[in-house]
């Protein structure tokens, strides 16, 4: 690469360096000098040289990489409903320089760049960048290996994404445009590379290198072959099946892994080598002939293989493909023998469901790594749960055969503990593994076992089993972890289990949290969070009166772990006990309001500590949403209790806003829409507020994207609070600003109506009125500028909000037009036939759509429309599109969803559409939102209702009471309307 912009590089690299900084102030002044040079032209150029300069530090190097990816995944899609603030020529010279970047950066580098790959692909991939197969296969390499696997890695970046895409004819053109340009060479450094491997089995370095081109070329081997099964590798199967057999049993000190605890190269070909072959069992067995040597050898490999970490991959894999097998009818001869189902199960399944000595140590040295572990898995895979799925594997075919052959392991295992539980409690650790092995036959995360084995009686076994270890918290001090495993069965079983003991175990559980040992505590407390939400019959198992005795010692038992926490990090480590602090809240409802003074206490302190240096994010999703819910439940019961939380968090609030705690302040905004929405009844502004406003009003809090969503849920609390008094204190203009500055933005244009709908409905129309020319005008000057599907629909169900104003008055419908005749007369007319008619039926959300139907049916009904020949003859039209949109029964995406799944399809979205109404509230699931670049909303907040019509519920009722006065003038206009849409429309009339 050039240097010629060296003095850049340096601008850059000092910036860098500085977000490294142990200073915070450092750290955001370069973050916001590096967001706002982000945004000038070519600044991806010197950004991509200073990854490739090998003299520079390389954590400068390793942070600039980091930022490119970051970057590239914020501006390299393009869409729509999306500015594209990335110069053609930058897209280019990223294309140009990024495959030789990924073959001389070093391998931690790689990954970071590689990311960025991916990004790229997936949007421009291969019409957009036809020459990337070409110029890959094209630096390959006869003799450097260097070279060859940052080729190899940037060629599965961009194809292992098809791993988990659906079919489709473009994925299939894609897949076939790499196969023709890429099988050949690629097979002939398999070949080479095999060789070599040979040549220098005594040499550890090269084979180090080698062994990672292997491991390379087998998960690219997965990629081509995961959608279905090519001629070419159809053609070559015998001699790559060979050459994979060969590296399943290849033993070499030289090759293997020093370190015992993490997996090398060629543990990771076995690995690889074993997803390979359980793919072709499961896909293309006819064509799959090597299949019954594969079983032998894997089978034979697993009673072999080491106990050390290392090889956990390859276990896990190899269990997971005779999983695949075992589950095949075709296969049933292979393991039908009563003696080879107690093979399989001595030698392969009890092995691997001891509990590894390394994890013991995890269990004491840390506590919440192994507890995130065991419940989220690790990358390598577990053997427990490989050999419970093999388990399952084998209950499909051979259930009552499994079931004894497993039962008399599990019941030798419970009889060694009973005679000597000191000594023996390992046996019992396996029992009780095994048994939800053989219990459970199908499962869900938010459910638990939803199908047992009929064969086994989870009630008793929880009796006879499981309670011993729950009744006494100071039980099992010399094997805590069968504590753990007595919990992880209610948690599993919970479903299964009666309520009366269930009922039981809950308080049990909630003893539980104040164990010494904190896998314990963390296990109760994600238990007690999963009872909370479990339903039976459609309501909850447990409700407000249930909980309400075991609140407090639960809230206690948590609090004073946190308490304990000596630095923020650690504090924020646990969000497992933080999310069971929100589910105590969710499941108390108003009763929790005699605990509120002192929960407030102690959430406001965890929120003043960790706000010094935010390390968890769903910690501090958890907290905000605790805190929400703990106002709206309190406040519901007693709304005096709203001046106890806001002089509790108001001070907390300024410090966050004031030190720029850009993670917390989405959240900060949030509480204090709740928190203003008490004062609702009260029907004016506390002055605290109203002096917040200019503030909040300010161009820099507008500039952070995730601050957007929360700011404009602020404002219209502002407005469903204050709207007379802000229009009167001159406060609409400013906030109008905002909706301008807002509605100019491809992404946040849907924000802009959000307030816009807010400023309608709860302002005077007098006041409206003086403002509508200049909104309608932004809106139409956008229109004819960039008008994107996502504009248009929420922009025709802002107008149909504003028809809807008075509507018995006509007032909405003469305000709205009064103010398009202002910009240019009849110009409604043009609008609405060229652009709005098309748009109707596309307005998502079950009050959108009826404020839709209702304010386009008064605007037809209105004597101002149906006196004007220009609009007049628009009557059919707009009569057909009404009566299309109220056919259509499939839309039932709500309008929150649509606006944010287009603009970010992040889980945020999803989080977003969330309903607040308590009976959804019951169940409520928040998932791992993304910190910075997408906003993560307050589930327990709710959004402002904003229906301009509330007096009509069902919008065909309301369009058939609307027309009826005017039927007679419609005659014409229905007549020539289709035949559905007609009988529609007079249907509707006849029955209003």
């Amino acid at each position: 690469m050039s240097t010629g912009t060296a003095a850049t590089q340096e601008t850059l690299a000092s910036s860098l360096q500085q977000t490294l900084s142990a200073n915070a102030l450092e750290r955001k002044q370069a973050e916001h000098f590096l967001a706002s040079i982000e945004q000038t032209p070519h600044f991806v150029v010197p950004l991509l040289q200073l990854v490739s300069n090998q003299s520079t530090d390389a954590n400068v190097r390793f942070a600039a990489a980091l930022f490119f990816k970051n970057f590239i995944k914020r501006r390299w899609p393009q869409d729509e409903n999306a500015e594209d603030t990335l110069l053609a020529d930058d897209r280019q010279a990223v294309k140009r320089e990024i495959v030789s970047l990924m073959i001389t950066v070093p391998k931690n580098l790689q990954l970071q760049i590689g990311e960025a790959v991916s990004i790229i692909a997936e949007n421009d991939f291969p019409l957009h960048w036809p020459e990337l197969i070409s110029d890959l296969v094209s630096k390959l390499s006869a003799t450097d290996y260097h070279v060859n696997n940052g080729i190899l890695q940037t060629a599965h970046t961009v194809f292992k994404g098809w791993r988990s895409e659906f079919r489709s004819d473009q994925l299939y053109t894609k897949i076939n445009y790499v196969l023709t340009q890429f099988t050949e060479a690629y097979m002939q450094v398999f070949i080479t590379t095999d060789k070599l491997i040979d040549e220098h089995a005594g040499n550890r370095a090269a084979l180090q290198i080698l062994l990672h081109s292997l491991m390379l070329l087998c998960q690219i081997y997965y990629d081509l072959n995961c959608q279905d099964l090519p001629p070419f590798f159809e053609d070559h199967m015998a001699e790559f099946m060979q050459t994979f057999h060969k590296y399943l049993v290849y033993m070499n000190p030289n090759a293997e892994s020093d370190d015992d605890d993490v997996a090398g190269d060629l543990e990771e070909v076995k690995a690889s080598i074993c997803e390979i072959i359980e793919l072709y069992a499961q896909r293309y067995e006819e064509d799959f002939k090597q299949l019954p040597q594969f079983v032998a050898t894997v089978w034979n490999m697993l009673t072999t293989v080491g106990a050390s970490h290392k090889y956990d991959g390859v276990v896990s894999k190899g269990m997971a493909f005779l999983r695949t097998v075992v589950r095949n009818p075709r296969q049933r001869e292979l393991f039908s023998s009563s003696e080879s189902l107690k093979l399989i199960c001595e030698r392969i399944i009890i092995p691997n469901t001891v509990l590894p000595e390394s994890d013991e140590e995890l269990f004491e040295d840390d506590p919440i790594q192994f507890v995130r572990r065991d419940v989220e898995g690790s990358e390598a895979g577990s053997r427990r749960e490989a050999a419970a799925d093999l388990v399952r594997g084998l209950l499909e075919q051979f259930s009552t055969e499994t079931t004894q052959v497993m039962s008399a392991y599990i019941q030798k295992g419970l009889e060694q503990y009973a005679a000597n539980p000191a000594a023996h409690w390992r046996g019992k650790d396996v029992a009780l593994f095994m048994v939800t092995s053989v219990a459970v036959v199908a499962s869900v995360g938010s459910l638990g076992a939803t199908q047992v084995n009929e064969l086994v009686n989870v009630s008793d076994f929880f009796s006879s089993q499981i309670v011993q270890h729950l009744q006494d918290v100071n039980s099992d001090q010399q094997a805590p972890i069968l504590k753990v495993d007595a919990i992880k069965y209610v948690n599993t079983f919970r479903s299964q289990l009666p309520r009366n003991l269930l009922a039981q175990a809950l308080p049990l559980l909630g003893n539980h949290l104040g164990h010494s040992n904190p896998v314990v505590s963390t296990y109760a407390a994600i238990a007690i969070e999963r009872l909370l939400v479990l339903k039976k019959d459609g309501a909850l198992l447990f409700g407000p009166a249930d909980v309400q005795s075991l609140a407090e010692g639960m809230l206690g038992h948590i609090f004073g772990t946190l308490d304990s926490a000596d630095s923020p990090q650690k504090l924020a480590e646990n969000d497992y006990l933080m999310k069971t602090v929100m589910r105590i809240f969710l499941a108390s409802r108003t009763n929790i309001l005699p605990l509120a003074p002192a929960a407030l206490g102690k959430l406001a302190a965890i929120l003043g500590e960790v706000s010094k240096n935010p390390s968890n994010p769903r910690f501090s999703h958890f907290l905000f949403e605790a805190v929400g819910s703990l106002a709206r439940f309190s406040c519901a019961a007693d709304s005096s209790a709203i001046g106890q939380f806001e002089a509790t968090l108001f001070p907390i609030f300024q410090m966050i806003l004031q030190e720029d705690v850009a993670e917390f302040m989405p959240y900060v905004f949030q509480i204090l829409a709740q928190l203003l929405s008490v004062h609702q009844a009260s029907g004016r502004l506390p002055e605290a507020y109203v002096s917040l406003l200019p503030p909040l009003l300010q161009p820099t809090l507008w500039s952070a994207q995730g601050n957007i969503p929360a700011l404009v849920r602020l404002l219209q609390s502002y407005l469903q609070i204050g709207g007379g008094q802000l229009a009167s204190d001159g406060q609409l203009q400013p906030i109008l600003g905002v909706f301008q500055r807002l509605i100019a933005s491809k992404t946040n244009d849907h924000h802009g109506f959000n307030l816009l709908l807010a400023i309608s409905q709860f302002t005077p129309a007098e006041s409206l009125k003086q403002y509508l020319k200049a909104i309608l005008t932004l809106c139409l000057n956008r229109l004819q500028s960039s008008r994107t599907a996502k504009f248009t629909r929420n922009f025709a169900h802002y107008v149909a909000s504003v028809l809807c104003i008075d509507a018995h008055g006509e007032v909405g419908v003469n305000l709205f037009m009064d103010a398009m005749d202002s910009i240019q007369p009849n110009l409604f007319a043009t609008v609405l036939q060229n652009i709005m008619l098309e748009t109707i039926p596309s307005v998502v959300g079950r009050v959108e759509r009826k404020t839709t139907v209702v304010g386009f049916a008064l605007l037809v009904a209105s004597r101002r429309f149906q006196s004007s020949a220009g609009y007049k003859s628009l009557t059919a039209p707009v009569l057909q599109q009404l009566a299309a949109m109220l056919m259509d029964t499939t839309v039932k995406e709500t309008k929150t969803l649509a606006d944010r799944s287009i603009v970010d399809g992040s889980s945020a979205a999803v989080v977003a559409a969330a309903a607040v109404a308590d009976e959804d509230l019951d169940s409520l699931e928040i998932e791992d939102t993304g910190y910075q670049a997408s906003f993560a909303r307050l589930a327990t907040l709710g959004d402002i209702k904003i229906d301009p019509c509330p007096q009509i519920s069902d919008p065909a009722v309301g369009l058939g009471q609307i027309l009826k006065p005017i039927q007679a003038q419609l005659g014409d206009a229905v007549q020539h309307l289709p035949a559905e849409a007609r009988q529609f429309i007079s249907q509707a009339i006849s029955q209003a």
